[in-house]
């Protein structure tokens, strides 16, 4: 059992303006208190505006701080002074760039408050600190002016500035100055450049491991976007793919399911999802792929009747459990999804011929607080609920469910309940992912980009029992660099279908309950469709009309179904802190 260390912020000393409150104004006499507590009120505020940025950094700081200085606390109690050997005894693990400030805080309180060399406390930071990079997206390569960030914390900075000094002279052990390519190289990855303090490249001269959280992110990772660091230091870099708890998303959160898995194998899977691989037998099994329907629509039902009572909405737990529940970002396509919910209603009203198999598209997941694209597709999905679920012509065939306040509690409900698993993001972009891990495992099936995590369950189970289509990440990026993708060719290419969903956007079909979507249209077709929503829009339509219809032969469904649940035992965070313990903290 680890401990969880919640940080308060609180005054070192009272400053109370007295005369401010002789005044009567309590609000300025209390200011600096306000100010303090402020900094562990809200995580992650919003940090739009600059009092927002501030507050972050300010809470960067502060977490970091207080978490290495109850580490030295601790190590010093149990080995003295030692500082030398540090590394030896404490890892401290940092994740994306927010604890960026890691190594030099670490080398403030050895250098400033125990009196260690500048050199050794360097080396030590070194030795102490790993560096694992989660995604690509810029918000997690943070940046941060200069003036800020040395007018906020004037003493770090100045071990960052030496720092950055010190690397600037070692690429000379690198590259010679006389190479074509000195400058580039280091206007990648100095840690001070053009202005800003650069917090990813500050998290990997500190780190003597840096990893990426799937095979295609870390290559990622190593082929461009730290991709001199890797050349200079390339036994630094290593990957973790990703891993959830069966013990939690499986064992728990599908007790039906899970209990059919004990009967049939035994409960060693629950110490050891590798004996998941022993179900593999049992998809020739009539009487076990019976009993595995069986527990799906019982998780069917009892995830129906929870959206009944926090959405309204009735599903027919005889339709396909179609699902996207992850984080809302423009690169997971939840806009692609909601593009293929339209598609289908409009198919539907226009040919009378057309009939697909009857589905509940289940959506869940939240947006920063900042994020109003990722907030207007929340609205846009709620939208278009309210136009197709109030359509009587076509709802024996289709329904859409937005599950609010997503959370583990809930996300369990719909994991269990779930039968596609939609993983849809734009090649290159999802480092890992875990709801397809989680849906895997619960004997769904998924329809996703080959990207991330979605590359290692293919190999896993097999092209029979997943469905890919898309762009992969090397056309994404061959697409983007040749500067000849246009949204506008998409639309004017399909006006009947492609371009008529892009105009119920604007036309008041979708505006019933709040309005138009003008940004969400703009986003494609002023910004030139950044995720290539348009571009893959016909070949995940092609592959979900395919897999849906898959669904009808229900023993071959099944039989896939049960593939992924027992091919899902690699994705055991157990693996996962495993191989973090041997490669990475050598415990």
């Amino acid at each position: 059992m680890n401990k969880l260390r919640l940080w308060s912020a609180e005054p070192y000393t009272e400053d109370f303006d007295l005369d401010a409150f002789n005044a009567g104004d309590y609000a300025r006499a209390n200011k600096f208190r306000s100010d303090v507590e402020a900094i562990s009120t809200i995580l992650y505020p919003n940090d739009a505006g600059e009092h927002g940025r501030m507050l972050r950094l300010k809470q960067e700081y502060l977490f970091v701080s207080a978490g290495l200085q109850t580490i030295l606390r601790t190590y010093e109690r149990e080995f003295g002074p030692d500082w030398e050997h540090l590394g030896e005894h404490v890892c401290i693990h940092t994740n994306d760039t927010h604890p960026a400030m890691c190594g030099p805080e670490l080398m403030r309180i050895l250098v400033d408050e125990k009196g260690v060399d500048f050199d050794l406390a360097y080396k030590v930071a070194k030795e102490t600190i790993s560096f694992t990079n989660h995604t690509v997206m810029p918000e997690a390569l943070e940046k941060w002016p200069i003036n800020t960030f040395r007018n906020l914390l004037p003493r770090l900075y100045m071990f960052i500035d030496e720092v950055d000094r010190r690397y600037r002279e070692s690429l000379a052990n690198h590259l010679s100055p006389n190479e074509g390519n000195w400058t580039n190289v280091l206007s990648k990855t100095a840690i001070l450049w053009d202005g800003q303090v650069r917090m990813a490249n500050l998290s990997i001269i500190f780190s003597h491991s840096i990893n990426g959280v799937s095979a295609l992110h870390t290559q990622i990772l190593k082929d461009s976007v730290f991709h001199e660091f890797y050349e200079m230091m390339p036994h630094r870099f290593n990957n973790k793919t990703n891993g959830v708890t069966h013990r939690r998303f499986l064992c728990e959160a599908n007790p039906s399911y899970a209990k059919l898995i004990t009967e049939a194998i035994g409960d060693g899977w629950m110490d050891d999802a590798n004996e998941l691989e022993k179900l593999v037998p049992f998809e020739q099994d009539a009487s076990f792929l019976e009993g595995m329907e069986a527990a799906k629509k019982a998780d069917k039902e009892r995830l129906a009747a929870f959206i009944k009572e926090t959405s309204g909405v009735e599903l027919d737990t005889n339709m396909v459990f179609d699902v996207q529940v992850k984080r809302f970002h423009a690169y997971k396509r939840q806009l692609l999804n909601v593009f293929k919910v339209l598609d289908v209603y409009n198919r539907m009203l226009k040919d009378p011929n057309y009939s697909p198999r009857p589905t509940a598209f289940i959506f869940s997941g939240k947006a920063a607080q900042s994020y109003t694209f990722a907030k207007e597709v929340i609205r846009l999905i709620n939208s278009v609920a309210d136009v197709i679920n109030n359509d009587e012509r076509v709802n024996d065939k289709i329904k859409v469910a937005f599950v609010p306040n997503f959370a583990v509690s809930n996300a369990q409900l719909i994991y269990s309940a779930a039968e596609i698993s939609e993983q849809i993001s734009v090649a290159g972009a999802e480092a890992s992912g875990t709801s397809n891990m989680k849906l895997m495992m619960n004997a769904a099936i998924t329809l996703g980009t080959l990207d991330g995590a979605n590359i290692e369950i293919s190999e896993l189970v097999g092209p029979e029992n997943i469905k890919i289509f898309g762009l992969r990440a090397d056309e994404v990026e061959a697409l983007r660099a040749s500067g000849r993708y246009y949204a506008w060719d998409m639309y004017n290419g399909d006006r009947d279908r492609l371009g008529s969903i892009v105009d119920m956007l604007t036309d008041g079909t979708l505006a019933r309950l709040s309005g138009n979507f003008e940004s969400i249209h703009d986003y494609l077709m002023v910004d030139n469709d950044p995720d290539l929503v348009l571009r893959d829009f016909h070949s995940y339509v092609q592959a979900w009309d395919e897999l849906t219809g898959f669904y009808g032969d229900r023993a071959a469904w099944n039989k896939a179904a049960l593939h992924n649940t027992a091919k899902a035992g690699y994705f055991s965070s157990d693996r996962t802190i495993r191989e973090y313990m041997n490669d990475i903290w050598h415990i």
